[in-house]
């Protein structure tokens, strides 16, 4: 293992990738999306995986983006946007099953990774949610896998509500599909992959493959659309202001 944010261990037929900065509770910067968007990818190309589990290292799944480089550079939301969405569509379209395993916060960035997997173990403490309005920044980008997940008026109410769940309501409204107890997530998550991975190969990948062409997965123009729409609030004076008073008030 090396200093990456990012750590994988090969156990093919399973496939474990672990957000690797607990300090930040796992804060989603440009590179650290950019080597998860390189691990999918890689992982797409493979015979020999049929399942992959994700969760993250220490108290939290993922807090959302790294916002104390956006204060300090706006335009890079922008950045961090694309490579969420980028990195959410190539999870829903990878080939192999994915888990999800998430204790403590999966906030904003973090609940839209969520919306990418197969199945989601949350723990009773687990908290999901986008209360990102307050920062005058659109949590739009996660709308095409959100909706799958949760229903279109769920996902309205969840988008535009700003509230936070634990991890009962997530189960209930389809955010999560597993409901273990506190410390339990990646134990569960990791049984359940590993029983995944121990499935026929194709009629695995036959059925994801079908579940996505026919809910929507596969439309590059659902995904687009939200990023280009995210893009027109970036650097707008209400944004910066909110994000830098947010930014001021936390560090204070």
């Amino acid at each position: 293992m090396t200093d990456s944010t990012i750590q994988v261990f090969d156990e093919a037929p399973l496939l474990r990738i672990e957000l690797n900065d607990p300090e930040r509770r796992n804060a989603l910067s440009v590179s650290m999306l950019d080597e998860l968007i390189g691990i999918l990818e890689g992982t797409a190309k493979r015979d020999d995986l049929r399942c992959v589990l994700l969760h993250g290292r220490g108290r939290s799944f993922c807090a959302g983006f790294d916002l104390g480089v956006v204060v300090d550079e706006p335009m890079r939301l922008d950045d961090l946007i694309q490579r969420l969405s980028m990195a959410t569509r190539t999870m829903r379209r990878l080939p192999q099953v994915v888990v999800i395993a998430a204790q403590g916060a999966a906030i904003a960035g973090g609940c839209a990774l969520l919306t990418g997997a197969d199945a989601v173990f949350v723990e009773e403490t687990t908290t999901a949610g986008y209360p990102v309005h307050a920062l005058g920044v659109s949590p739009a980008v996660t709308i095409p896998t959100l909706r799958q997940a949760t229903g279109d008026g769920r996902a309205r109410e969840l988008l535009l509500g700003g509230r936070l769940l634990k991890g009962p309501a997530m189960v209930e409204i389809g955010l999560a599909t597993h409901l273990v107890p506190d410390g339990n997530a990646f134990d569960a998550a990791m049984n359940w992959a590993r029983e995944a991975a121990q499935r026929s190969d194709n009629a695995m990948r036959t059925t994801k493959h079908w579940i996505n062409e026919l809910d929507g997965s596969n439309d590059d123009a659902a995904f687009n659309g939200p990023v280009a729409g995210s893009a027109e609030l970036t650097g707008k004076d209400e944004a910066v202001d909110m994000l830098s008073a947010f930014w001021k008030q936390r560090n204070s």
